[in-house]
């Protein structure tokens, strides 16, 4: 099996094995997982990560996240040298280990999930020597990527159905027909007929989650074009700071459509940037709308963050998190 095709495989099978007690071993005592959200525990030796194989592995690992107003890497990471690895930081949520085995043949990896805590994802990268790594690394950086990041997912979906907002969950049924799990600490602030927001703020970070639906009409209501259209004939009941000013999609920067699978249903994904007309104020982000067949309507789940002073990326994917606990009563939709 191809390098890149067999780490395909292992992140088909995180969703599954992240939620379950375990799948290497601790049985149900295992204590809980530590770290912070999109932090990777690497272990390496520090002459490899001071060569080729760390700036290749840095490259992976901090690659940008897309569609943010400010530059931030996918991932943060912590580097421990293979000696330190033990005790508490075997118990760490996201373990990277990086070997060089002389004579070891082909690059391999090896997926393992909750080894000493849980939920928790060990990946193993072997390789007989460093320039093999670095081709390894590069080659499939985008799996590796994926392979955390629907760990990191698959833990806040499930975080979101324990602990999450009940009350919230009942409206929103109520109101759209399908169930979601929204996370705690968020409440509605607004609704009507065809919309609802929630919202959670603190002291530097405002987010927020708009529903909204309307009357399919056809293909083309997915085309880039109209999403924004009906994102600002939406999103404009959000009012900002000051009288007269309500939330616009940015124009700035075109925001990209993609059309992804989640759970069987298709949904246009699109990120972008907002921002507030009137008024100074705007951030990143990402919607989902998908045909609901039953009522003929088109739902879209709006997630949004307004964070000038701080990092967006954990905020902005917890909201985005969110869609993946949706789930319709009726088949997926086409």
């Amino acid at each position: 099996m191809k390098p890149y095709h067999m780490l395909r495989f292992i992140a088909a099978a995180a969703a599954m094995c992240l939620l379950q007690a375990s799948c290497g071993g601790g049985g149900n005592t295992m204590s809980s997982a530590g770290g912070r959200p999109y932090e990777v525990v690497v272990s390496i030796g520090q002459e490899q990560w001071n060569g080729a194989v760390g700036d290749t592995l840095r490259a992976v690992l901090f690659e940008p996240v897309p569609m943010l107003n400010q530059i931030e890497p996918k991932f943060d990471i912590a580097r421990v040298d293979p000696s330190a690895l033990k005790d508490v930081v075997l118990k760490h949520r996201n373990i990277m280990e990086i070997k060089i085995v002389p004579g070891s043949g082909e690059p391999q990896s090896v997926a393992r999930y909750n080894m000493y805590a849980r939920p928790q994802l060990i990946l193993t990268l072997t390789a007989p020597t460093d320039s093999a790594m670095v081709a390894y690394l590069d080659e499939n950086r985008t799996a590796i990527q994926y392979l955390f990041e629907v760990a990191e997912r698959d833990r806040a979906v499930a975080n979101n159905l324990k602990y999450g907002e009940k009350g919230i969950d009942r409206e929103i049924f109520k109101k759209f027909g399908f169930d979601m799990n929204i996370p705690r600490g968020f409440s509605i602030r607004s609704q009507g007929d065809d919309f609802m927001w929630i919202g959670s703020d603190n002291r530097t970070t405002i987010q927020g989650i708009a529903i909204y639906s309307y009357p399919y009409s056809g293909r083309a209501d997915f085309l880039p074009e109209n999403l924004i259209k009906r994102r600002n004939e939406f999103m404009g009941r959000i009012p900002g700071p000051s009288e007269g000013s309500y939330m616009i999609t940015g124009d700035y920067l075109e925001p990209e459509v993609t059309y992804t699978k989640i759970d069987g249903r298709q949904w246009a994904e699109m990120h972008g940037l907002w921002q507030v007309a009137n008024d100074f104020m705007g951030g990143p982000f990402v919607s989902f709308s998908t045909l609901d067949k039953v009522t003929g309507r088109v739902v879209t789940i709006d997630c949004f963050v307004h964070s000038p002073k701080e990092h967006k990326r954990n905020s902005l994917h917890q909201l985005e998190h969110t869609v993946y606990s949706v789930k319709f009563p009726a088949a997926p939709a086409e």
